[in-house]
């Protein structure tokens, strides 16, 4: 990756964690929502810069149409039904499994594989890997994940209707 690649990365990268803190720190919906649209912004420049333009487009559908569902006037919050202390315990272990994740993916050698042409295993050779030779499964991966949401969310509804 080129530098002006990486800076429009990093850039974007930036817009979307500004963006999720909007979302999870705005007082009102239509703020969330409008910070939910600026997550879909960044995340799609994401996937543009590493030349994902499908993804992108899927990214920015997917997102958006969830932020007209948070600023809309039909949203309703859902009930909460754990307490306080199993929230905070779930939240605790949360962090110590995104940590113990991060540690074995930044220094954990727990794999010694080469894939092609002698690159050892690890995220950088899964993604060229995925990116080289089957891109296109993994974009039609996305379609159908997708599909499979929407049409998911299209039978909640219409069975809660019938309710």
């Amino acid at each position: 990756m080129d530098s002006l690649h990486a800076i429009g990365f990093y850039v974007s990268s930036g817009v979307s964690v500004a963006g999720g803190l909007g979302v999870a720190l705005l007082p009102r919906r239509d703020m969330r929502g409008a910070s939910l649209l600026v997550v879909a912004i960044g995340l799609a420049a994401i996937y543009l810069t590493l030349s994902a333009g499908f993804a992108a487009v899927v990214a920015l559908v997917c997102y958006a149409g969830a932020a007209v569902v948070l600023a809309g006037p039909r949203y309703r919050s859902l009930d909460v039904v754990a307490g306080p202390v199993w929230r905070q315990v779930g939240g605790v272990a949360a962090a110590v499994l995104l940590a113990l994740l991060a540690y074995s993916a930044f220094r954990g050698a727990f794999a010694h594989v080469t894939i092609f042409h002698g690159e050892t295993f690890g995220t950088a050779g899964i993604g060229r890997l995925l990116f080289e030779h089957d891109a296109l499964a993994v974009e039609a991966i996305a379609a159908l994940i997708l599909v499979a949401l929407a049409g998911g969310a299209a039978a909640w509804r219409v069975r809660d209707r019938t309710r």
